[in-house]
């Protein structure tokens, strides 16, 4: 796997994830999950400019999760 993040930076990030109740972490990964998508989304509206946002939607949905 490719990683810009040092071995130290990593075992200090575990340390701060293991600290966190279940549930700020599950808040978390929600929190990425939608700026990934976010940004994902930003993209395509960059690659096509005139879609309608339903078509971009579609889009997404066949990239993210095939036909």
């Amino acid at each position: 796997m490719i990683t810009d993040t040092t071995p130290a930076a990593e075992q200090r990030q575990h340390e701060i994830f293991k600290q966190m109740s279940e549930e700020r972490r599950l808040l978390l990964a929600m929190a990425f999950r939608d700026r990934i998508r976010d940004i994902a989304m930003e993209g395509l509206r960059r690659r096509h400019p005139s879609a309608p946002e339903s078509a971009l939607k579609a889009i997404y949905f066949k990239e993210m999760y095939g036909a």
